[in-house]
């Protein structure tokens, strides 16, 4: 699934979160959080996970087409 990264760093900002505090709520490592963030691209399971982490659906964070 391909994700919109600034839309992830604007949810990330609006909660106060770090890559680190993020990926600690996600319960992943933070390289690999930070490896996916820069790829922006994951598995739908990731990017459901990365949505729950930041309290949002997983549509919005999608890139639009």
């Amino acid at each position: 699934m391909e994700f919109d990264k600034r839309k992830i760093k604007v949810c990330m900002a609006l909660n106060g979160l770090t890559t680190k505090a993020l990926a600690e709520k996600m319960g992943m490592q933070a390289n690999n959080l930070s490896t996916v963030l820069t790829r922006g691209t994951c598995r739908p399971e990731t990017a459901a996970r990365i949505a729950e982490g930041l309290g949002v659906s997983v549509a919005e964070i999608m890139k639009e087409e």
